[in-house]
């Protein structure tokens, strides 16, 4: 089975400079990878012809494919079908059944075409002409010895039209029929991005199926990828891997949607359970009942109560200036306002998160600050000490993820 090497050349000025957000790149992304071709490289560059042809060299030495788009209108900083030919070494020539084309289409808008947009239908030497079925500019394809340099509009939906109707069909046949690539994502939870490295290390060094990482603020995607003839075969090997994934990981895989949020499942699974929740939040002031409050929007809410410090009855809310207070007494305060908690709202659980929240504190703050976390179900308080305080939105999420690890730490050991 052929393997191809693609990258994408995105040209325009406008998307450069952050003006126009590429999702062309995007979407040919999707498409390849949906077709069983191997995107390595993806490239913007301004409408500088010196600079785009520049890279599109640099693409004819490393890719099989190069996929450029924009910069085939018929204006002066329209300069792909230049940069393409004078990196290919052709000259341009007029292709007599595109300028056809052309002026059947402007006579059908009822649109004089003026001069300039004869460039549209020059074409570098010996390419394989793209017909645009819904707009006026051609794309083409100029095979080299080693690259296929393939031209296509930059609106969008003439993109996406040629890219259906030729492009695709063409990078199939050129891999002998085609290819397919499927993939998985594991989401993780409570576990870092080189803890897990070290746990897959010798799967991440796979060529085929593949495996790779992807971190975000407190918690790990796992991608997994496998190439094959055909979807089946490529489900059987994804199957597999992840087989081996679990095996090494498992215990903080919590979801296989890529959309889904922890807190969703966790959120999920107390419904179920039928377990509710009272909080109290000092330094993070609710952004924990926020998460869990969104995560089934359409539910019955699973904070029974939700406390802010100053609502705390007199015997606690006094005592909340947490930077007066040494760590046991914090401690020791965090366990009376979990109880408190749960006996004064009648739900499951009482929650606690009573921490520090200095203007220098945090998780990369000057000081870190403290946070102590307490639950109580009505048989034992549970307390744990998180190394970190502060006000910045990345501690309250660090500390609103160790409280969800910890509910769920209690719904495994009481509800399996």
């Amino acid at each position: 089975m052929p393997e191809l090497a693609a990258e994408i050349i995105t040209s325009g000025t406008e998307i450069l400079l952050g003006d126009i957000v590429d999702t062309n790149a995007v979407w040919i992304a999707q498409q390849l990878r949906e077709a069983g071709v191997n995107l390595y490289y993806k490239t913007t560059v301004g409408d500088n012809e010196p600079r785009l042809r520049g890279v599109i060299e640099l693409a004819m030495t490393r890719s099989d494919v190069a996929i450029i788009t924009g910069g085939l209108g018929p204006t002066v900083d329209d300069v792909t079908r230049q940069a393409v030919a004078n990196a290919t070494r052709r000259p341009l020539v007029l292709h007599e059944g595109a300028l056809a084309t052309l002026k059947e289409r402007f006579a059908r808008f009822g649109v004089t075409m003026t001069e300039n947009n004869i460039q549209q239908a020059m074409i570098p030497a010996g390419a394989i002409l793209i017909e645009n079925p819904v707009g006026t500019a051609p794309g083409f394809i100029v095979e080299t010895e080693r690259c296929a340099v393939i031209a296509l509009p930059g609106v969008p939906r003439e993109m996406k039209a040629m890219m259906t109707a030729s492009v695709l069909p063409y990078l199939r046949a050129r891999m002998g029929g085609g290819a397919v690539i499927r993939r998985r994502i594991l989401r993780t939870f409570g576990i870092g991005e080189s803890a897990i490295d070290a746990r897959l290390g010798d799967l991440m060094r796979r060529s085929n199926p593949t495996v790779g990482l992807a971190a975000k603020t407190g918690q790990v995607d796992i991608r997994i990828a496998a190439r094959a003839d055909d979807p089946e075969t490529a489900e059987r090997m994804l199957d597999a891997i992840e087989a081996e994934v679990r095996a090494a990981v498992g215990s903080y895989i919590y979801s296989t949607d890529p959309e889904e949020r922890y807190e969703t499942m966790l959120a999920r699974r107390m419904m179920q359970a039928g377990v509710t929740v009272a909080l109290l939040e000092t330094n993070t002031r609710g952004a924990l009942a926020e998460r869990l409050a969104t995560a089934l929007p359409d539910q019955t809410p699973l904070c029974k109560r939700v406390v802010a410090p100053e609502e705390a009855p007199a015997e606690l809310s006094g005592a909340l200036q947490l930077e007066e207070l040494d760590s046991a007494a914090r401690e020791a305060l965090a366990r009376r306002a979990a109880m408190w908690l749960r006996s004064e709202s009648g739900a499951t659980l009482g929650l606690a998160l009573v921490g520090t929240a200095g203007a220098e504190e945090g998780v990369f703050g000057r000081i870190p600050g403290e946070t102590w976390l307490a639950l109580d179900d009505g048989e034992r308080v549970h307390t744990v000490r998180i190394p970190f305080g502060g006000r910045d939105e990345f501690t309250h999420v660090r500390i609103g993820n160790q409280a969800l690890i910890e509910l769920r730490r209690w719904l495994d050991a009481h509800h399996g």
